[in-house]
């Protein structure tokens, strides 16, 4: 048996989706004992284009080398992969990038990978999974590495269990703190009396300014709208509106809301819990932006055109 590094790439459509058959498909091909996080990476040489989701895969096979990329080329062809454009996007790419027990050196393949020295999307999940792997003459993934900190790689999920399965901790531990909030106001909080002071005053317009943002925002997702941190399947991503000034105002309409409601009532232990909420969303958003960049190829782009995360122009 002979243990093999798989490298896998892609940037078309669903992206995880393809990489996910890619790493079934292969166990027809040998035993795959290891599989790196997923990361993401902006294309390097070829047309623009949209990042890539990549991952690394430990295989052991009894196939000889060119019988086995053989094999991972049929897994492309099954997955609609073409070749007419140098580096160019594509549905799926496998490639071999170390091998234990020797080297491989002929026109149609050579292992080590001649360019996994010089690709941190290759050699970062890689040293994850294989550090001590030969990447070139005396030269393992994780010395490597270290030659190629200028690069960027993103890590979007550390497991493929965080890949595939559904953040309810985030929505169950949202719906909880909204109820520690209602408790907050119901504890110490109290209705105006004749007269609204200017903080009353600045509460009751921040809860109504929320409220629209939050009415509006909601109009703009439309089935889109989850309390999910995972998107909807089949569900479009929102970029106009309220969406093209931040990219989760939901959650900074429902801060102003819950942080109005606490200045209007006079609440400490509303507003004390309301500016936590705020810190929780940052949090949320932060892991659902992960799980948005695996769904959207393009959402990078977005990201990098709408800078404000909550608060449209301060946060």
């Amino acid at each position: 048996m002979t243990r093999y590094a798989v490298a896998l790439g892609s940037n078309m459509g669903d992206r995880a989706g393809y990489l996910r058959a890619a790493l079934g498909e292969m166990g027809r091909l040998g035993t795959v004992h290891a599989i790196s996080g997923l990361y993401e990476t902006a294309p390097i040489g070829g047309p623009d284009q949209d990042p890539y989701l990549n991952a690394v895969a430990i295989l052991e096979t009894s196939l000889p080398p060119q019988e086995l990329l053989f094999g991972l080329q049929a897994i492309e062809a099954d997955h609609d992969r073409v070749r007419d454009v140098r580096w160019g996007p594509r549905t799926i790419d496998l490639d071999i990038v170390a091998m234990d027990g020797g080297t491989v050196d002929d026109t149609k393949l050579q292992i080590p990978h001649p360019r996994a020295v010089e690709r941190r999307f290759v050699l970062q999940p890689l040293a994850e999974v294989w550090p001590a792997a030969p990447v070139a003459t005396d030269l393992t993934a994780v010395e490597a590495l270290r030659r190629v900190t200028d690069q960027e790689v993103d890590l979007l999920a550390a497991t493929w269990d965080e890949v595939d399965g559904p953040g309810r901790h985030w929505a169950l531990a949202q719906v909880l703190w909204l109820a520690a909030i209602t408790l907050g106001l119901a504890y110490d909080g109290s209705w105006p009396g004749t007269g609204l002071g200017p903080v009353r005053m600045f509460g009751g317009l921040l809860a109504v300014t929320g409220g629209i943002v939050v009415v509006v925002a909601a109009r703009s997702l439309g089935r889109a709208l989850t309390i999910m941190p995972e998107p909807v399947p089949g569900a479009n991503l929102v970029e106009a509106g309220v969406y093209a000034h931040a990219r989760h105002p939901m959650y900074g309409g429902v801060f102003m809301v819950m942080l109005g409601v606490s200045l209007l009532l006079t609440s400490l232990a509303g507003a004390l819990l309301s500016i936590g909420l705020l810190v929780f969303f940052w949090a949320k958003s932060g892991y659902e932006e992960r799980r948005l960049r695996i769904a959207y190829p393009w959402y990078s782009a977005y990201r990098r055109r709408v800078r404000h995360r909550i608060v449209p122009h301060l946060l």
